[in-house]
């Protein structure tokens, strides 16, 4: 879906799809209209939107990403994944695009593959950039650029390590050269695999000082602060909210609580919050609002008439 909340789309096994959203002032009932894409777009392992919304990014099934714009219907530009310089027509037998990351200017296109390998693309001149392979072995599960620096790439692995390209430079990030194989151990326990990421809004003119994002697993979430120093674990205090599980629901006035001291200038980076129930999602809403959506499993389980159908067995 686009971030403007009036495009979406979506491929089967035959071929990509979009769609319009629209309603007429004073009516409360949405249309929905079908936009016609360019012919012969194969069917798409994702898709996704510019930032702006006037491009639709295709990653089709034959390993190549197709850039739609979407005033005219017109197919912009084809790319071919290449993983070298002297590799100029990719291979079918590479593995699928699964996630896609565009940056808030519209410059750069991050395509990651299943396995973690990352191609980083030029929108403006239309060329590949950059080719990262995949990192300590491990798939990427989450990325993204943040709204304060367009050349600043942010990704996350299956090993919940987490690394910062200087995408321009084509060079890993200062920071990450610092701390990432440092990270305090309270980081490096974190529970669950980490699914998901989401960026602070923030109107500083500094990113360096002012970029900030929370990383999320089903099961817990971190605060990081890239402005602030990456600090010593301290076993008396084991991290702020390390050990606060939520015994009831998620009640606005412990989220409050939470953000409101997250974004102090305190003296720990890396605040760890455990939860209860899974998580499905979270994101910012601003810079002191936040969004999670959440499992409550157990309540499910509570509504069954009987107990589960399936149940693991142990033993012989």
């Amino acid at each position: 879906m686009s971030n403007s909340g009036d495009l979406f789309g979506y491929s089967d096994q035959i071929r990509p799809s979009l769609f319009a959203l629209s309603r007429q002032a004073g009516q409360s009932t949405w249309i929905i209209s079908k936009r016609q894409l360019p012919q012969d777009l194969p069917p798409a392992h994702s898709m996704g939107f510019t930032c702006d919304g006037v491009r639709l990014l295709i990653a089709g099934h034959d390993r190549r990403i197709y850039i739609v714009d979407l005033e005219g219907l017109k197919l912009l530009h084809t790319f071919i994944l290449c993983r070298g310089e002297h590799d100029k027509k990719g291979s079918l037998g590479d593995p699928p695009i699964t996630k896609m990351f565009t940056s808030f200017d519209g410059q750069w296109l991050a395509a990651i593959n299943c396995f973690g390998d990352i191609y980083i693309f030029n929108l403006e001149i239309q060329r590949q950039h950059w080719f990262i392979s995949r990192l300590d072995g491990a798939s990427v599960t989450a990325g993204g650029f943040p709204p304060q620096d367009n050349n600043i790439l942010i990704i996350t692995t299956s090993s919940n390590q987490f690394y910062i390209f200087d995408v321009e430079a084509r060079q890993l990030g200062e920071w990450s050269m610092q701390h990432t194989f440092t990270l305090p151990k309270r980081y490096q326990e974190f529970p669950g695999e980490v699914i998901g990421l989401s960026f602070c809004p923030s109107s500083s003119s500094h990113p360096t000082k002012s970029s900030s994002l929370v990383v999320y697993s089903a099961r817990a979430m971190c605060s990081i602060d890239f402005g602030k120093p990456v600090d010593e674990d301290d076993e008396s205090e084991l991290v702020n909210g390390a050990l606060l599980k939520f015994q009831g629901s998620l009640t606005n006035m412990k989220w409050k609580h939470w953000l409101r001291e997250s974004h102090k200038s305190r003296k720990y980076n890396f605040d760890l919050v455990v939860f209860r129930d899974p998580v499905l999602f979270i994101g910012h809403l601003s810079k002191h609002s936040i969004l999670i959506i959440d499992k409550p499993w157990m309540e499910v389980v509570k509504s069954f008439d009987s107990a589960p159908l399936q149940r693991h067995i142990f033993g012989t």
